[in-house]
């Protein structure tokens, strides 16, 4: 596998979910507005809950159970200008109302998934943060 830097990477952000879960179904949303000022985007991607079973000659069996999208924290810094993609996600936050994403990555890969918004804060405060 080549080693890749994720300089370049876009991050855009549309209001509702699509009609089908493919490239066409994203495709077809409109209203994609990129978010500026990404510096972090966190892992995506399904975990398949451990499922156990042990049977009575004392061996513990394990399988794949329910997969589980999980969460995914990213670091944004706020803009005093306007700037829709993060406006979108404000208006969204805690809301449970979908969110489509959809990420670019600097070899052209794309990468679409919905979700929901939770707890958009202002980053802490050091002495190395701008």
């Amino acid at each position: 596998m080549t080693q890749r830097t994720y300089i370049g990477a876009t991050v855009e952000v549309a209001e509702g979910k699509p009609a089908t879960l493919d490239g066409a179904g994203f495709g077809a949303l409109t209203g994609f507005a990129e978010v500026g000022e990404i510096t972090e985007f966190g892992e995506i991607g399904d975990t398949s809950e451990d499922t156990t079973e042990t049977t009575l000659k004392g061996r513990t069996l394990h399988v794949n159970g329910a997969l589980d999208g999980g969460t995914c924290d990213f670091t944004f810094l706020l803009t005093g200008d306007t700037d829709a993609g993060q406006e979108i996600l404000k208006a969204k936050s805690n809301t449970n109302d979908d969110v489509s994403v959809k990420l670019t990555d600097p070899d052209g890969e794309v990468i679409y998934f919905h979700t929901k918004v939770a707890n958009i804060r202002d980053r802490s405060r050091t002495a190395s943060t701008a």
